[in-house]
């Protein structure tokens, strides 16, 4: 699994490009090794591959931003409704 050293770094601590490197490298082989026991549990490829858009959407920075203006129009919204 990933170097748990990335874990405990700081958020005042920045990543060295190097450090990404390795860390993306880690994770790829993690997911591979776990997609591949999907498979070896009888998922089809189909249905890993349905499965990786489906985390790639979820981590869509377009779509997270889309959100989160979503979200906070809906709470201005309420609160002017509250405010009646």
């Amino acid at each position: 699994m990933i170097n748990h050293m990335f874990m405990y770094l700081s958020a005042m601590e920045v990543l060295t490009n190097e450090d990404k490197k390795e860390l993306c490298k880690e994770a790829f082989q993690d997911i591979s090794a776990i997609l591949a026991g999907l498979r070896d549990q009888g998922l089809s490829d189909f249905e890993i591959f349905e499965f990786g858009k489906s985390l790639i959407d979820h981590f869509d920075p377009i779509k997270m931003e889309n959100l989160k203006k979503d979200s906070d129009y809906q709470d201005a919204l309420f609160r002017e409704a509250n405010d009646l």
